[in-house]
């Protein structure tokens, strides 16, 4: 009996053991994703390149420590040996890659090719608007939003033209256009997709800004090149959830490309230039995607761009960088500088900053950043995105 007793009481315990070692294993399961999270953002605030959440496709290892000190010579050795990949240099397994990614994301709004085409007069986008019931609603739903403060609401698109202008209203149903189809069932991927939206509206908005102070021609058409360039973030996010992490735990531009480069052999201007062929966007918007993120690697990388080009493309990245601040760093007004350097933000993206604007010889764009009277146009912009999204 007393046997019998004790290996009764060795099963109760064995039995006890076994329930208390699985459900363990749940919790542990339950709340990995959180503990990875934490661990992402307390990596990412060190700077270290370290694996993204749930990451399934990538195999990033950890780096070191990238400091945000703003004495430029101090720049990691594997930034300043990075370089950014272009896409006349693809092997058929990248190709095959940039296949699967851009065949996986959704069709274009109908609108989103003709309003990329060419400059539109009032008139000319009131028509081309107004065929969408859709699209007319959201974005007159957009332009009575808090965003823009209005104290009598707009009740048409006509109204809305001739109150925010061509540039502001063609934006606007630009990135209504990007959205379609863009819901996410999985939180973080939609919560990246979020952040990317921000930079992509507050990039365009910034450079349509800066170009008009720049006297450009076209800033409006700078400033859709602005929107377009996060193109291929986008579709990179839609193929691989996994990604979320990158645009979610303070990870840098130049710490999403090396790994993105690493993993998958291509970066997401590559994509983005992919996509717009393959939507048969204009060859300019295309172009200018392909070399969004050149100027984050040495100058010598844009040299055989036109004068035009490189000055475009400065103010286009230079706006995307604000962009990026505000939204993946919380950057809530912009700082007193002098200039745009990595000494004055302490960023990376902004190590071959000046060194680029001296080859484009735009060095007016240091006045116009440093101005008083701007970065209070700046703020305000920046302070009613964060106030409606």
């Amino acid at each position: 009996m007393s046997m019998l007793f004790n290996i009764l009481v060795v099963l109760i315990i064995i039995v006890v053991a076994v329930l208390f070692l699985t459900r363990k294993d749940k919790r542990q399961s339950k709340h990995q994703y959180s503990h990875m999270v934490d661990e992402a953002k307390i990596n990412a605030k060190k700077k270290t390149t370290h694996k993204p959440i749930n990451a399934e496709f990538v195999d990033a290892k950890p780096e070191e420590s990238i400091s945000k000190t703003k004495v430029k010579s101090e720049a990691p050795e594997d930034f300043l040996a990075f370089q950014v990949k272009t896409s006349d240099k693809l092997t058929n397994e990248q190709r095959q890659v940039i296949t699967e990614i851009t065949q996986s994301f959704r069709k274009p709004h109908p609108l989103l090719l003709p309003l990329t085409q060419r400059s539109f007069e009032p008139n000319e986008l009131f028509e081309l608007i107004k065929k969408d019931t859709e699209m007319t609603a959201k974005v007159l739903n957009a332009v009575n939003s808090p965003l823009f403060a209005l104290h009598q609401p707009i009740t048409n698109i006509n109204h809305a033209i001739i109150y925010l202008g061509v540039g502001q209203v063609k934006s606007i149903a630009m990135q209504f256009a990007m959205q379609q189809g863009m819901k996410f069932t999985d939180k973080n991927q939609n919560e990246a997709y979020q952040k990317l939206w921000k930079a992509s509206y507050l990039a365009s908005s910034f450079c349509a800004l800066v170009a008009q102070e720049m006297g450009e021609e076209n800033p409006a058409e700078l400033s859709t090149r602005c929107l377009l360039s996060y193109l291929g973030d986008l579709a990179i996010l839609s193929y691989k959830p996994s990604m979320a992490g990158f645009y979610l735990d303070d990870f840098t531009l130049f710490e999403r490309t090396k790994v993105f480069q690493e993993s998958m052999g291509v970066n997401a201007a590559i994509v983005g230039k992919y996509l717009a062929n393959q939507w048969q966007l204009p060859n300019v918007i295309e172009s200018g995607i392909d070399h969004s993120i050149l100027p984050l690697t040495n100058g010598k990388v844009i040299n055989d761009l036109s004068h035009n080009e490189t000055r475009h493309l400065l103010l286009c990245y230079l706006s995307c960088r604000l962009g990026d601040l505000v939204s993946f760093n919380g950057l809530t007004d912009v700082p007193d500088y002098d200039e745009v350097s990595y000494e004055a933000l302490g960023e990376l993206e902004f190590y071959y900053t000046q060194e680029n604007i001296e080859l484009a010889g735009v060095n007016k764009i240091n006045a116009v950043i440093a101005d008083q009277a701007f970065k209070k146009k700046l703020n305000k912009i920046i302070a009613k995105v964060n106030a409606d999204i």
